[in-house]
């Protein structure tokens, strides 16, 4: 009866494991959509009266998340603010120092890690924060390296992969 359980158990982790695999991809998904929909906001803004972006990130910390996600490389807080306003936070008094307090918070989450980033001219370096999960842009780039992860439909062909400006042929082991 107790190895019942434990089979049981077992298979339970195992699927727990994977929902949480699948939500981290889908919650990267998420993330460059959101700055995409953002992106296409601000050009859409030139050609007419659109009106102000709502409901598209639910906070700052959210906001963050999805900017952190969305870079593979560190990002300084004020890269953080400048990237965060462009996907329609309603304003806010002092939103650097709300930076400055969500990133700590992320930090000792273990959400972001810190690196230290040498400045042009000068010995000293400064604090830059990155996603500790997997980024969107690495994600592509593993996807694209791991042949066995992408669907048969959307394999290319060795010579429609030579079409490809960007790829290049590689030879099979």
């Amino acid at each position: 009866m107790t190895n019942k359980y434990s089979t049981d158990f077992a298979l339970a982790l195992d699927e727990l494991q994977s929902m949480r695999q699948e939500r981290e991809v889908l919650e990267t998904k998420i993330a460059k959509q959101i700055k995409k929909v953002a992106a296409l906001h601000e050009l859409a803004q030139g050609e007419d009266d659109t009106p102000p972006l709502t409901n598209l990130i639910d906070g700052i910390t959210d906001a963050c998340r999805v900017v952190f996600r969305a870079f593979d490389k560190a990002l300084l807080p004020i890269e953080v603010r400048d990237k965060v306003l462009g996907l329609g936070l309603p304003n806010q008094s002092n939103l650097l120092a709300s930076i400055y307090t969500t990133i700590r918070r992320m930090k000792e989450a273990g959400e972001i890690i810190e690196v230290f980033e040498s400045q042009p001219g000068s010995s000293s370096a400064v604090a830059a924060y990155k996603w500790a999960g997997e980024t969107v842009p690495a994600r592509l780039r593993r996807l694209v390296t791991e042949t066995d992860a992408v669907p048969q439909h959307m394999k290319l062909r060795p010579q429609e992969r030579s079409q490809v400006a960007h790829t290049k042929p590689t030879s099979k082991k």
